[in-house]
């Protein structure tokens, strides 16, 4: 019996998702949000539903959920936390895209009171998501886990501002990885460090890039790996340069304040930075370890592009998103209340059929 899915917000990742669990015989989606344009967009592939304009706690999803398997969020992290509580009252499982920490505490603790079979799963996407289903899977390849490097940037192929970087997902989002406190481990010890510090030089492919640290892409690497390993860091890749201009924005300008300054930024950055559907995603984590007793280090890359018709962070999420919700729906092994990124195999979810741009975007194994 095919599976039932609403997906909340149709905009360029929830659309994306919608349309690829759409093209499979083994889903039955609907499709839901408040722009009666994206609502009317997809309205001839799969059934539409317009959410009312009210505020996500105000808003009852009660009659979207009935009778659904799962629901997915591909809203603001400000809305899923109501989303959660609705299908938790539903017996729905829950399945979102969000990289704010505090988003993911609260779903959490929903999670707390989910029925047998009910899974909780935030931070499905890229990063989080597949950063740290490769991530942990590194464990396995040494005798004991010393540091592991997570590095993951959308760019554009063609930058062409001072910034070396057009807007290729939500504004939002973007301004809270720059703002928000950064979990990591630090010699053993779980820490918070300051984003848009650590930054750091490298070079893949003859490609120079810069990373430095955000918010949000371990999700729950921290607590999972806590005890067994030396090191753990999360940061986004840019081009160099970037990280310079961000600083000015958000600690001399003090743009990255929550509350009036950080919607100034978000209007400053939809207003004067170009949007790009040519992007590129890549993908590194770094590990060291010890093997009989010697210090060894092994790495994975992997480099996704745009399509004529999607961008490359429509490509990663996206399927990153339904591999999961996938897997998840589909393992026999029972699940119940809120379920980690990292307890998915990386080989199973490469083989998956709807990993195939990451299965082809492999630049070293």
């Amino acid at each position: 019996m095919a599976k039932r899915i609403v997906v909340l917000g149709l905009g360029r990742i929830g659309g994306a998702i919608a349309q690829i669990l759409h093209s499979h015989d083994d889903y039955e989606v609907t499709g839901a949000d408040i722009s009666p344009d994206a609502v009317a967009r997809f309205s001839h592939q799969f059934p539409t539903k317009l959410l009312s304009k009210t505020s996500s706690e105000m808003r009852d999803y009660n009659d979207i959920f009935a009778g659904q398997d799962a629901v997915i969020s591909a809203l603001s992290f400000n809305d899923n936390p109501y989303v959660a509580h609705a299908a938790l009252a539903n017996g729905c499982s829950y399945f979102d895209l969000t990289e704010d920490v505090r988003c993911t505490q609260a779903i959490k603790e929903i999670a707390l009171a989910a029925a047998p079979g009910q899974v909780f799963m935030p931070q499905c996407g890229l990063a989080p998501g597949f950063i740290g289903i490769l991530g942990y899977s590194f464990r396995h390849r040494f005798d004991r886990l010393d540091s592991l490097k997570l590095r993951v940037g959308a760019l554009p192929e063609y930058p062409s501002n001072q910034m070396m970087y057009n807007l290729t997902w939500s504004t939002e989002g973007l301004i809270n990885e720059y703002a928000n406190p950064c979990e990591s481990i630090k010699n053993h010890i779980p820490t918070l460090t300051e984003p848009l510090e650590g930054r750091e030089v490298f070079s893949i492919s003859g490609v120079e890039y810069e990373a430095f640290n955000t918010s949000g892409g371990l999700a729950n690497l921290c607590y999972t790996l806590d005890g067994q390993l030396r090191e753990l860091t999360y940061k986004t890749i840019r081009y160099p340069g970037h990280c310079k201009l961000m600083k000015f924005l958000f600690h001399d300008l003090r743009l990255g304040e929550e509350g009036k300054r950080r919607d100034m930024l978000m209007e400053i950055f939809e207003s004067s930075v170009a949007t790009t559907m040519q992007d590129l995603v890549l993908i590194s984590v770094v590990a060291t370890g010890y093997v009989d007793e010697k210090l060894r280090q092994c790495s994975r890359t992997f480099l996704l592009r745009h399509t004529a018709e999607q961008s490359a962070i429509q490509i990663s999420t996206a399927s990153a998103a339904v591999t999961t919700v996938d897997l998840i729906l589909n393992s026999r092994e029972p699940r119940q209340g809120f379920v980690e990124q990292e307890t998915l195999d990386i080989e199973d979810f490469l083989a998956n059929e709807f990993a195939k741009a990451y299965r082809d975007a492999e630049l070293s194994i």
